[in-house]
């Protein structure tokens, strides 16, 4: 893509990725809130909601009760997780989640590896897996599992892999499932059903139209057993308008992944490469890969708040494979400036 692009354009590429390097050493220090501290947090409530659960309090009711216990919002009714998990973990035991997540990883491994054979070198594909194998390695934290995040990011992983491979209803079934546990995998099927039908594709649209059924149905269930348990006086959200720009994207990244104990500059940094080095992904479905990742990440920068930094796991562990990437893109973006 990059060496297709006019000289101007590929300069216009070139500054903004040195501009918003350089802004990484020079923006305020900050943690996001909840990514330490000994304060309730997000991943302590899962945590809690899927014990009692697990004791057989009634998904619905468990998650309420905490959320009023310690002043989360409950209104409207996505502010209550989708059950899917929190049940699924209350029958198997978190040790069994985490063995589960290493399958999910191990086999967007796989996938990855056959469907990367047509559009890259070998030596490229190599350092791509080893690129998803380090972005994979939050998952030996078995306290991250407890949030939908990291589950999401592995499926959209995987589903992403199966759309390179040409394997349509495997991807379809992976976006069903992600959307069960978490609606932040919609953007993924949207984006799909827009290129279906950009496309003429019927039977993909047909495919999307009916997962997105599916989604809305299960939603009309969840939405009718929160009206239950909810009460007027229970506090509502205070909304997803971080507003945080390529810092919300950034430490979202950075705080959910091994670069969380680098010093806050080199781990920004770190966030932004792979970006650059998506942009050189060929193939026909590179454009789909680089509009969802791209939406996910002004989703972050535009509605995440620093409490929930863990939103960056939607992108984990698929972004660090830019990193293969980075010379081939500094090899396009070197012939597009040259040759203008």
């Amino acid at each position: 893509m990059l060496e297709r692009l006019p000289r101007p354009l590929a300069l216009l590429v070139l500054g903004l990725f040195l501009l918003g390097a350089a802004w990484c050493f020079v923006a305020p220090t900050v943690r996001p809130d909840g990514a330490v501290g000994n304060e309730y947090t997000d991943l302590m409530l899962f945590r809690d909601v899927t014990a009692r659960v697990a004791q057989g309090v009634p998904y619905h009711q468990a998650a309420a009760e905490l959320q009023r216990e310690h002043g989360y919002p409950l209104h409207p009714f996505f502010t209550m997780r989708e059950p899917a998990l929190s049940v699924l973990a209350a029958r198997l035991g978190w040790g069994a989640m985490q063995g589960l997540a290493m399958g999910l990883a191990v086999a967007a491994l796989l996938v990855w590896t056959r469907a990367l054979v047509p559009l890259v070198s070998r030596a490229e594909r190599i350092a791509s897996l080893a690129g998803l194998a380090l972005g994979a390695l939050a998952l030996a934290n078995q306290g991250l599992l407890v949030g939908t995040e990291p589950w999401v990011g592995l499926l959209l992983t995987l589903a992403l892999a199966c759309r390179l491979r040409g394997w349509p209803w495997a991807e379809v079934l992976v976006i069903g499932t992600a959307l069960l546990l978490r609606e932040l995998a919609l953007p993924y099927a949207l984006l799909a059903l827009a290129f279906a039908l950009v496309q003429r594709d019927r039977a993909a649209a047909f495919r999307w139209i009916g997962v997105l059924a599916v989604f809305a149905g299960a939603m009309a269930i969840h939405a009718h057993f929160v009206a239950q348990v909810v009460r007027p006086e229970d506090l509502p959200s205070q909304g997803w308008s971080g507003g945080q720009g390529l810092r919300g994207f950034l430490m979202g990244v950075a705080y959910t992944s091994v670069w969380q104990v680098l010093p806050q500059p080199i781990a920004m940094l770190l966030a932004l490469l792979p970006g650059l080095g998506w942009l050189a992904l060929p193939g026909r479905s590179a454009w789909f890969a680089q509009l969802l990742l791209g939406g996910y990440a002004l989703m972050l920068m535009l509605f995440s708040r620093s409490d929930n930094f863990y939103w960056g796991f939607t992108v984990l562990p698929m972004w660090f494979i830019g990193y293969a990437l980075l010379p081939r893109a500094a090899r396009q973006l070197a012939r597009a400036i040259s040759s203008g």
